[in-house]
């Protein structure tokens, strides 16, 4: 028995090591400093993934307007364009998921949006999908949502008295030549590049592509710029390279939560880049980016986020049912 008790003691003491050096590798006292630094506050930065898109159809009015009224710290969207100029927000590559594509535009459904125009697009019912694929979420009043307009997604974040700042990804830009220009012109007839938020920059740029990062920083140096790291990259370039080779575009990186391990999230906050990782849904995922020093994370979850780092009070479905949904 006395020798079951000093295995057990060592290993709660070799666990507590192992936990403790981990905590220490994401440099938390480095981390706290970037935050301040970089205009965030001390807390962990919640971003509304597609807006509340765990409670809501993803990048639809609905979605933004709950996770805005909830108190997300951003609003997060994918900016694609219309074959005839109009800026939307879309996440895939084509309509077949989150549409009734199939239905209204048969043979159609895989291409991207740039080949359709702005009225063929909002034919489509956006809302649909998600009723059926989540019956326990559903809402009468989802079907026959619209694919959102960039103006529009604008308009919701700038209303109302929560502030959240807003998070825009170039989605496949190779696609859309041209369209860090559009979005910068968009932001400024809006008064977004002067806007004050409650927490951070008001505008912050995201993406995949390093040239579409390169174009912002020329057109808009003063917005923060983010790279975003997939498992996939890591493994073809390595976290080193891609950090030291962004480095000279970017304030921050988005790696996928696979990656946020605290020697990547340290190393990252020892080049002075602010660290915010994608998707983030699960209680102990969220746990662990807080103890591995994580700046921010991306979330549909932005209703759990925000009751466990700001103890918000949140009735989702009175969000809703004031803004008639």
């Amino acid at each position: 028995m006395e020798r079951l008790r000093i295995i057990i003691g060592v290993l709660i003491i070799a666990l507590a090591g192992v936990m403790l050096y981990l905590r220490l590798s994401g440099r938390p006292g480095d981390a706290l400093q970037l935050r301040q630094n970089s205009g965030f506050s001390r807390d962990m930065t919640i971003i509304a993934h597609r807006g509340a898109s765990h409670l809501a159809p993803e990048e639809t009015i609905p979605a933004y307007l709950l996770a805005r009224d909830m108190g997300a710290d951003y609003l997060e969207i994918d900016v694609q364009r219309t074959s005839d100029g109009d800026l939307i927000g879309l996440h895939d590559d084509s309509l077949e998921r989150t549409t009734n594509a199939t239905t209204v535009f048969p043979g159609r459904e895989k291409e991207p949006a740039s080949e359709f125009t702005t009225k063929e697009l909002l034919t489509l019912d956006a809302g649909s999908w998600f009723n059926q694929a989540y019956p326990k979420r559903a809402r009468e009043t989802y079907k026959d949502l619209r694919i959102i307009r960039f103006s529009e997604f604008l308009q919701i974040a700038a209303e109302g008295e929560a502030k959240p700042g807003i998070y825009i990804e170039t989605k496949s830009p190779e696609r859309h030549p041209g369209i860090e220009e559009d979005i910068v012109e968009a932001l400024k007839e809006e008064g977004w590049l002067d806007r004050k938020v409650k927490v951070g920059p008001a505008v912050i740029f995201q993406s995949f592509d390093v040239n579409s990062l390169r174009r912002f920083k020329e057109i808009a140096p003063e917005v923060p710029r983010v790279l975003l790291i997939s498992q996939k990259m890591e493994a073809e370039k390595g976290w080193t390279p891609l950090l030291e080779e962004a480095r000279p575009l970017i304030q921050a990186i988005g790696p996928v939560g696979y990656l946020m391990w605290p020697w990547n999230t340290g190393k990252a906050h020892r080049m002075g880049l602010i660290v915010h990782a994608y998707t983030l849904n699960s209680g102990w995922q969220m746990r662990l980016a807080d103890w591995f020093s994580v700046d921010g994370f991306f979330t549909d979850r932005a209703d759990q986020a925000l009751i466990k780092f700001r103890q918000a009070e949140i009735n989702s479905a009175a969000i809703l049912q004031l803004h008639g949904y």
